[in-house]
C-alpha cells in the first residue's frame, strides 16, 4: 500500500555513483539490476537488520528510486553533497584498514574512495553528481508491473504540468549539502580556497539548466567559509576530527558567497539551509537578514534536523514538561527561538529519521533495542512524534500555528541510523500508520487541552500536513 509523502533531504546517488567507481565512473547504469544503478533496490537483509540495531551499520540503500516508488515518493529532494576528505582520511590513514572502515560505515567501493582521497577538485565531482542524476531523468522504469519514471523540475508549474496517467512520476528537486563543493576545504591537499573561482562555481550553478532550490552552507568539515556545528559521535568520532573551524562564524568569503547565492536580481535566488552550521553562523545568519533584507521574508529551511528541547542557546531550560529529557541536547540540533522564526518566515523543518538526533540517550534506552516488531515500530515511530508535538506547543505557546512548518527530512542514504523498523523509503505508509496512533492519542489527551482552537485538529489532518502538504504548500509558494 502505498502513502504519498514528499521527503526534503535524501541521498540516492550517493551509493550508485559510489559502485560506479567499478565499472564506469560517473554512469548511472539504466539496468536497475546493476549496482551502479539509482534504481536498484537492496533493502534491509535480516542480518542488515540485525547489525544495524546492534552496530548501528547502514550498508543497505534506504531511497534508491525503487524503494521511493514502492512507497509512495511524490516529490523529492535530493541532495548533492560532495564526498568531504575528512570522512575516508581519518585517523587511520588513507590506505586499509582506513580504507575498509570507510567502507563498511558509507558502503561505498574502495575505488570510490580512492579517487576522493586523491582528488583536488570538489567542484568537478559535485558535476558529476549533477550529471548522474541527468542521466536517467526521464527513464522509464516497470517496478511491480507499473511503470515509474523520475523528473528533475525546476518549478512548481512544471510538476503541475508533467503528471501522468499512464506512467507514475517521482518528481526531483535539486539541493546541494555544504559550500565545500564549490572547491573549498581542501587544507589537506596543501589548497586555500581561491575567492575567484569559488563566486565563478556558485555562479555556474546558479546557470545550470536544471535549477537549484537551496543549498546548506556548510557540512562535517572546515570549509573556509561557514562554520559547523559538532555532527559527528560514537566509533565515528573517535576516528575523525572535526575540530578545525567548528563552532566558528562567516568568514568575508562566507558572507560573499551567502550574498551571491541570495542575488535574484539575475535569475533565482539559492536559499540556504541551516542545518550543520554552527549556532554562531545561525545567529549571524539571522542578524543578516534583518539588516540586509528588512521587510522581505526569505524562508527559514532546515532540511533535516531535530529540535533540542532548550528555549534558546542563553536560555538552556527545557520548558516542554511532557517531553523533558527526552531531546538530544546537542546545539547540531535546534532551539526553540529558532522554530518560531522559521515558523514566522514561512519556512520549513525537516525531521531527520536518524536515532542519533532525535533522542536523548536515557530515551534511547528505553526505546530498544525491542525486537517485539509491534512494540518496535510504536516506540521508534513515537521518537518522530515527540518532534513533531514538541515544535507544535512551541508554536501554540507564540500563537503561531502549530502545524504547518514539520516535513519529513530523512537522510535517507546519508549515513543515518535509521529508526528500526523503518530502514527506508519503502516503509512510508507503515510509518504513516503508527504516526497517527500517537497524533490520535496526543488528541484525546490532556496534553492537547493547552492548543488554542485553531491548532486543534483531526489527528488524520496532522499527519499528512507532515507527510506532504506542508511542503507542497511551500513549493506552490517558493518554488
Amino acid at each position: 500500500m502505498e502513502t504519498k509523502f514528499i521527503d526534503l533531504h535524501i541521498h540516492p546517488a550517493i551509493k550508485p555513483m559510489g559502485k560506479s567507481f567499478n565499472t564506469k565512473p560517473g554512469r548511472n547504469n539504466p539496468d536497475k539490476n546493476r549496482v551502479d544503478s539509482i534504481w536498484h533496490y537492496d533493502a534491509a537483509t535480516f542480518t542488515d537488520k540485525v547489525l544495524n540495531i546492534t552496530m548501528t551499520l547502514t550498508k543497505f540503500r534506504q531511497s534508491d528510486f525503487t524503494s521511493l516508488a514502492k512507497g509512495g515518493a511524490e516529490i523529492v529532494f535530493v541532495s548533492l553533497c560532495g564526498l568531504e576528505k575528512g570522512f575516508v582520511m581519518t585517523k587511520l590513514g588513507t590506505g586499509l584498514p582506513g580504507d575498509a572502515v570507510a567502507n563498511l560505515v558509507t558502503g561505498l567501493s574502495k575505488k570510490r574512495i580512492d579517487h576522493v582521497q586523491k582528488m583536488t577538485d570538489y567542484f568537478t565531482d559535485l558535476e558529476m553528481e549533477y550529471d548522474f542524476y541527468k542521466q536517467l531523468d526521464g527513464h522509464k522504469v516497470k517496478i511491480d508491473g507499473i511503470w515509474h519514471r523520475y523528473k528533475i523540475v525546476s518549478s512548481y508549474n512544471e510538476i503541475e504540468e508533467n503528471q501522468e496517467s499512464d506512467i507514475r512520476t517521482i518528481f526531483v528537486i535539486l539541493t546541494i549539502e555544504g559550500t565545500h563543493v564549490f572547491n573549498a576545504g581542501l587544507q589537506m591537499m596543501g589548497k586555500t580556497a581561491d575567492p575567484g573561482e569559488i563566486l565563478a562555481n556558485v555562479e555556474k550553478v546558479k546557470n545550470w539548466d536544471k535549477r537549484l532550490f537551496f543549498i546548506g552552507l556548510t557540512h562535517h568539515f572546515h570549509n573556509e567559509m561557514v562554520g559547523h556545528a559538532q555532527s559527528l559521535s560514537g566509533i565515528v568520532r573517535k576516528m575523525i576530527d572535526q575540530t578545525e573551524g567548528m563552532d566558528t562564524g562567516f568568514n568575508d568569503l562566507g558572507w560573499k558567497v551567502l550574498r551571491k547565492l541570495l542575488d535574484n536580481t539575475n535569475g533565482k535566488r539559492i536559499l540556504p539551509d541551516l542545518k550543520h552550521m554552527s549556532v554562531k553562523a545561525r545567529n549571524e545568519y539571522y542578524r543578516f537578514l534583518e539588516e540586509e533584507h528588512p521587510g522581505e521574508v526569505i524562508p527559514l529551511i532546515v532540511s533535516h534536523g531535530a529540535v533540542n528541547g532548550f528555549r534558546s542557546p542563553l536560555e538552556k531550560v527545557e520548558d516542554d514538561l511532557f517531553n523533558y529529557g527526552k531531546f538530544q541536547p546537542t546545539d547540531i540540533n535546534f532551539f526553540d527561538d529558532e522554530i518560531v522564526k522559521i515558523a514566522q518566515s514561512g519556512g520549513l523543518f525537516g525531521i531527520q529519521l536518524d536515532e542519533r538526533r532525535l533522542a536523548s540517550e536515557m530515551e534511547l534506552k528505553k526505546t530498544g533495542p525491542v525486537l517485539a516488531r509491534r512494540k518496535m515500530l510504536f516506540y521508534k515511530s513515537k521518537l518522530v512524534w515527540n518532534q513533531i508535538q514538541h515544535i507544535a506547543e512551541v508554536l501554540n505557546r507564540h500563537n503561531l500555528f502549530a502545524w504547518g512548518i514539520q516535513c519529513i527530512g530523512s537522510d535517507y542514504d546519508g549515513m543515518v541510523n535509521p529508526l528500526n523498523g523503518f530502514w527506508g523509503a519503502e516503509e512510508m505508509p507503515l510509518f504513516d500508520s503508527y504516526l497517527e496512533k500517537h497524533a490520535y492519542n496526543f488528541i484525546a489527551s490532556s496534553q492537547s487541552d493547552n492548543l488554542k482552537d485553531y491548532n486543534k485538529m483531526k489527528a488524520s489532518d496532522i499527519v499528512e500536513r507532515f507527510m506532504r502538504t506542508n511542503a507542497l504548500e511551500f513549493l506552490k509558494k517558493n518554488f
